[in-house]
């Protein structure tokens, strides 16, 4: 750790898994309308969270970069905990699978549903449109 970087407790949950759990530097994730970055001491905040990058700079100052789907995030007292139902790094990923899951879920946006329907596969296909998209930025 550089000398005088603040850090703050992270836990990031996936659905399977806690995939990180320490002492971090930065973390950006990606909200309705943007990307949100949060350093130590951040006010509080609870957020809700798209399917997206989800970026943390650890204490070491390197970067973990992963794909995370829908979730949300509370950020207080200096501790942040992010619960998603996905969280995916680049060697998880399969590009063929996500291509595949885009094309189902533009099959079914082809076809009349209920608004049910048309919401989970809207959200279907921005899962698999954050895969694809992830995979080709660090491929």
């Amino acid at each position: 750790m550089a000398e005088g970087t603040a850090e703050f407790s992270l836990q990031v949950i996936a659905s399977n898994r806690v995939f990180y759990s320490d002492k971090a530097q930065q973390l950006i994730v990606e909200c309705g309308n943007g990307k949100v970055g949060l350093l130590a001491h951040h006010e509080a905040v609870i957020l809700a969270t798209v399917p997206g990058e989800l970026s943390i700079q650890k204490r070491d100052g390197k970067w973990i970069h992963v794909v995370a789907g829908n979730g949300s995030l509370v950020f207080a007292n200096n501790r942040c905990t992010v619960l998603v139902d996905t969280c995916e790094t680049q060697e998880e990923l399969d590009r063929r699978r996500a291509q595949e899951a885009l094309e189902r879920a533009q099959e079914r946006m082809r076809q009349k549903q209920s608004i049910r329907e048309y919401n989970l596969t809207q959200a279907a296909m921005a899962r698999a449109l954050s895969r694809l998209k992830f995979k080709d930025k660090y491929n």
